[in-house]
């Protein structure tokens, strides 16, 4: 269902209220931010059901779990202060706790300015509850509960709590919505639950349904709320769910009677317990009538409320019929909400899946956290697309002179590898580089950023790896106090030391192009089940590594050697490179040898390709062996008969052809690049799923930021 903007609604009005700064965001960015404090078997199930609604759940809170994520998509932090530093705009808050703990959880969500509080433990202490009221008052939160269901805000699809979907907002045509209706204000959940849909089974929306609680002592009463939310414009009648014990629904009936300026529309009040015994407890602690007492009971309040002008009854029935007296409206039409309610019941189960928010590969198309690679590729650095990857984000000027101060470090730092053994594999040297670095285990990662901290400096590690390798370790050695990252990648593919930014630009521009492919490739295949086995990072990311093979990445440097060929013969023969190109197809599918860098299981055009052939003009390296990539796809499909479009691998190549570098730092390039995205993997599987699942690569699901434009 769509959603009204978060301005408009009833929570933004009531934020206002606290924090008018706050409300103003709300209003800028049409979003209210939400945080969970306490995972136990409740708060964990209830965070993935409020997300389900709609509500923007940004992180939540749980000692001792700091780093990891619930539900795979909501960071976990240690404390609310933590959650805060990297969430400012947390509007809302549900605490989930034990009874024990829930005192110093809601006084520390209640001192760090969370204006609006649903506080679900039941059974707190009173002079524990003592304490967090008095917290309350002092930061004039908005403090529901405890043993609150919650509160839920169905035009602007916003649920804090427990509360079912059973709530309709204002409709005034099919699928548009309106932020008009009743508010309903109860002491029990499960009365909420019925008289709301008793309402809407008669046309009546809801605003706002806001569960108080049943405890005897709770953080907001009838007249702490009824006036706040009788203030907001949408807001036509306000429905309170009163009982038995204590003196709520007396205390408002003075309060209207003293202020009815505080009062300026109509109410009906439901009383539940006109029969019940005194000193019985029914339901609620807060629902016990003292004997021998003139309030709390059933008669007082009815007398009380009515001397006060509201409308009291007693039965479900009688509420509807009062409200619909009032009103003389509906909001929606009934059949739309019974549509909704058999939608809900039919539903069949979702097949199983598992999320990641790291790349959403389609056809033709690749999105980093909502970035599409191809725009990525030459203008952000391979240092700015990990950030990417590990955050979700890219980063701020801060944080990047951060992450290229360390991945200098990890270039820097001595390597112990030995390089290449004889005619050692490049992905086999890294990986046993990799597996067998001291400097890369030993650096923490501790705290929110430590992943991409740690990715940064693995990249440097790799670099110095590959600079051993390549037998370009004086270059990389003789790297200037100031200089970039970049500079390192140039130095360490190239051994030169005359830095070339054009070239430089091209080389990371194809190592970013590498980053990722999502969960299915082999090397991330690799490295997930090592990380669901919680191996060390080093091992699981050389695992990863290790399974770049000839068949799987190792394509770049075949097809490098392929187009080479072509450009001899068509040289040697005299023959226009597609000719050329189609007499060496022959020859290899004639000897039984595969034309690698051609064809995609996704793609019929990879999307790097374009930007990669556009970077290799503007840098003056693009010559006749890229001009053979663009040829050759044709050229296949005369031979063949079978339309295999380049891919990256392919491009990659044809420009290190042209580049005049050896066809083995088409590979060099993908793993740099590729170490980026396998990092982010590994790091989200140990965050978010569960030690030693059974892994089914295919039902992975991206659950990350929507498509959007890089900056």
């Amino acid at each position: 269902m769509e959603r009204i903007p978060a301005g408009e609604g009833l929570l933004c009005h009531l934020i206002e209220q606290v924090r008018p700064d706050l409300a103003r965001h709300i209003r800028e960015t049409g979003e209210v931010e939400t945080i969970v404090i306490g995972l136990g078997a409740q708060g964990t199930r209830h965070a993935g059901l409020m997300q389900e609604f709609g509500t923007k759940i940004t992180a939540a809170v749980a000692p001792g779990r700091g780093g990891t994520r619930v539900h795979e998509t909501i960071p976990v932090y240690d404390t609310v202060a933590e959650c805060l530093q990297e969430h400012p705009y947390i509007a809302a808050a549900s605490v989930w706790r034990h009874y024990a703990t829930a005192r110093d959880a809601t006084i520390e969500a209640i001192s760090a300015g969370i204006p609006f509080i649903a506080l679900i433990t039941e059974g707190i202490p009173l002079r524990d509850m003592r304490d967090i009221i008095v917290a309350a008052r002092k930061n004039k939160t908005i403090l529901i509960g405890g043993n609150s269901p919650g509160a839920i805000f169905p035009p602007e699809r916003v649920k804090i709590g427990m509360l079912p979907d059973v709530f309709y907002p204002e409709e005034p045509s099919p699928g548009k919505l309106g932020p008009k209706g009743v508010t309903i204000i109860s002491r029990s959940g499960a009365i909420l639950y019925h008289l709301s849909d008793a309402l809407a089974m008669a046309g009546i929306a809801q605003n706002g349904v806001i569960g108080i609680g049943g405890d005897a002592a709770i953080g907001s009463t009838f007249v702490d709320l009824v006036p706040l939310v009788m203030s907001h414009p949408h807001t036509d009648l306000v429905v309170i769910a009163g009982e038995i014990g204590g003196i709520q629904e007396e205390r408002l009936a003075e309060d209207i009677l003293a202020h009815p300026e505080r009062y300026p529309k109509p109410i009906v009040a439901l009383i539940s317990g006109a029969r019940a015994p005194e000193g019985k407890t029914m339901g609620h602690a807060g629902a016990i009538v003292a004997p021998g007492q003139e309030y709390g009971t059933f008669h007082s309040k009815k007398a009380a409320l009515a001397r006060a002008g509201v409308t009291v009854v007693n039965s479900q029935y009688d509420l509807i019929e009062a409200v619909k007296g009032r009103l003389r409206r509906t909001y929606f039409d009934t059949a739309r909400y019974y549509e909704k309610m058999r939608t809900i019941w039919e539903a069949k189960p979702k097949p199983p899946s598992w999320g990641t928010l790291i790349t959403k590969i389609e056809p033709n198309n690749i999105l980093i956290s909502g970035y599409p690679l191809q725009q990525l590729i030459g203008r952000k650095s391979l240092l700015e697309v990990a950030h990417l990857l590990v955050r979700g984000e890219l980063p701020s000027p801060e944080a990047l002179k951060e992450l290229e101060a360390l991945a200098l470090e990890g270039a820097r730092a001595p390597s112990s590898s030995g390089g290449r053994l004889g005619e050692e594999d490049l992905s086999k040297a890294l990986a046993r580089a990799l597996l067998l670095d001291r400097e890369l285990a030993a650096f923490p990662t501790k705290g929110s950023r430590g992943p991409a901290l740690k990715t940064a400096f693995a990249l440097g590690r790799v670099g110095k790896h590959l600079a051993t390798i390549l037998g370009t370790a004086s270059a990389l050695e003789g790297l200037p106090a100031r200089a970039s990252f970049t500079e390192a990648i140039y130095r360490t593919i190239t051994g030169r030391t005359e830095f070339d930014p054009r070239w430089a630009g091209l080389l990371e521009a194809m190592a970013v192009a590498s980053v990722d492919h999502g969960v299915t490739p082999p090397s991330a295949q690799a490295t997930l089940i090592l990380a669901s086995t919680r191996a060390a990072y080093e091992v699981a990311v050389a695992a990863g590594v290790g399974a770049i093979t000839d068949v799987h990445g190792g394509a770049g440097a075949k097809a490098a050697e392929f187009f080479k060929e072509c450009v001899a013969r068509a040289r040697r023969e005299g023959l226009e490179l597609e000719e050329a190109a189609k007499g060496l197809i022959a020859e290899y599918i004639k000897a039984g040898r595969r034309i690698e860098g051609l064809g995609h299981r996704i793609h019929t055009q990879d999307p790097r390709r374009d930007a990669l052939w556009r970077l290799a003009e503007e840098a003056g390296v693009a010559g006749e062996n890229v001009a053979a990539s663009k040829v050759v796809t044709r050229a296949f499909k005369q031979v063949r008969g079978m339309d295999l479009p380049i891919n990256v691998d392919g491009v990659i190549g044809a420009i290190v052809a042209d580049m005049g570098l050896d066809p083995i730092i088409a590979k060099a390039l993908f793993i740099w690049g590729r170490v980026a995205g396998l990092s982010a993997h590994y790091f989200e599987e140990v965050a978010s799923q569960p030690e030693m699942r059974r892994i089914n690569f295919e039902q992975a699901v991206y659950k990350g930021p929507p498509a959007r434009e890089v900056p």
